[in-house]
């Protein structure tokens, strides 16, 4: 990983002569969901993003894009039992896209990558009604600090205003491999996902 980051670097750096680098900041909306074998896929958590970016041309038509983005991840599953509710799953992390970026006329371009993630804070939050409402922080011990994926999406540029859809699709499982009394389980087989 540290090669690649060695590599990104010189690129962006012999890029310059190009054309110039283009900074900005971003954010908008997620829909995340954790996808586990066991589990149906209907339970979308809404959440944000926030960052920075550089986009840095190598060709007319062709950049690099890194950025550094604070990202809420997660799922949210409604219930209906004895008592109704909302269970939220929520992971915050710190992302590290790398993306190419492909110009397909001036304003709009496919991008396509790598990220990478650190997970700053995991929650478990129950809404029921007041009846047995709770949030809690999960012990981040049960998962895995880091997490990668593959990213893929369109944009549109107005002048100065990017605007795009993105998919995230996280390689990793999340949870890590606990052992307990010589039983080896994981607390969860779950994958990111985010678009």
């Amino acid at each position: 990983m540290k090669t690649i980051y060695q590599l990104l670097f010189l690129f962006i750096i012999s890029s310059a002569t190009i054309a110039q680098p283009h900074f900005g900041i971003k954010g908008g909306l997620n829909m995340s969901n954790l996808f586990v074998d066991e589990v149906d896929d209907e339970n979308v958590r809404i959440g944000y993003h926030a960052g920075i970016f550089i986009e840095a041309p190598v060709t007319d038509r062709i950049s690099i894009q890194p950025e550094l983005v604070y990202n809420t991840k997660g799922a949210t599953v409604k219930y209906d039992n004895l008592i109704s509710g909302e269970f939220t799953f929520a992971l915050d992390y710190i992302d590290l896209p790398l993306l190419a970026v492909i110009n397909l006329s001036d304003n709009f371009n496919i991008k396509g990558g790598m990220y990478a993630s650190y997970l700053l804070r995991a929650k478990a939050i129950n809404e029921s009604d007041g009846i047995f409402d709770f949030t809690e922080e999960i012990n981040r011990d049960n998962f895995n600090d880091f997490d990668y994926g593959i990213s893929a999406g369109l944009g549109f540029k107005l002048n100065w205003l990017h605007a795009g859809l993105r998919y995230n699709y996280g390689l990793r499982e999340i949870g890590r491999e606990r052992e307990t009394f010589g039983i080896t389980y994981r607390p969860t087989n779950a994958r990111n996902s985010v678009a």
